[in-house]
């Protein structure tokens, strides 16, 4: 069972977004201010000419339990299954990659960025019913929440981290705006939406998945 948004909103957004917003990304209108997915047309990310990735030969095994581990404090199913493959995809294209974990069936899972430790640090979670739509800087999800509801989550990357994570929670026509778990005013929302219009429509993308060898 999912619980309450409310205190989804409040306690369990990602643990690491920064105070402002410097990326960008873009929403676009469906139902009034839904995410923008560019006709959730499929990019195939091994097609991409990108830099090339230092992540290309980390040994993601040896972060596995901690993906579990914060995958499941971050996510709102009181269930979670396995982890069980991985992909790996530049956000910022920085040329560091980011790391996207899901469950083998494909309904659940995950973002990592690592901090300067090179520890992993939890981005934003995703289910079959809130698939992660991607632009360059970017990454989130837009979703109903029950009745006239709706969610917006946008997570800002720069440099391999999170710089912005932010949420427009809509009921109706009433907005209500967060940095994380901080309430913001309109006027502060409308800089960091401005801000996120300047990087492109996000889009849905098919990563090359593979096989954590343990599983």
């Amino acid at each position: 069972m999912k619980k309450q948004i409310f205190n989804w909103i409040m306690f369990t957004l990602p643990l690491m977004a920064m105070v402002g917003c410097n990326g960008t990304s873009k929403p676009t209108e469906n139902n009034a201010d839904s995410l923008a997915v560019d006709s959730l047309s499929p990019t195939i990310l091994s097609e991409k000419n990108e830099a090339p990735s230092v992540s290309s030969t980390m040994d993601v095994e040896k972060y596995w339990s901690q993906f579990q581990e914060l995958y499941e404090e971050g996510d709102l199913d009181d269930i979670h299954y396995p982890l069980t493959k991985y992909a790996f995809i530049d956000i910022d294209e920085d040329g560091k990659d980011e790391v996207w974990v899901r469950t083998a069936d494909d309904e659940d899972g995950a973002l990592f960025c690592f901090d300067d430790e090179e520890e992993p640090q939890l981005v934003i979670t995703e289910t079959e019913g809130k698939r992660l739509s991607v632009a360059k800087g970017w990454v989130g999800n837009g979703y109903p929440a029950g009745g006239p509801s709706y969610i917006n989550h946008y997570v800002v990357l720069k440099d391999s981290h999170v710089e912005c994570d932010f949420t427009d929670f809509q009921v109706y026509e009433n907005h209500e705006y967060y940095l994380r778990d901080t309430e913001i005013t309109e006027a502060e929302a409308k800089k960091i939406k401005d801000e996120i219009k300047s990087m492109g429509e996000g889009k849905a993308v098919t990563p090359e998945w593979m096989t954590i060898s343990n599983n």
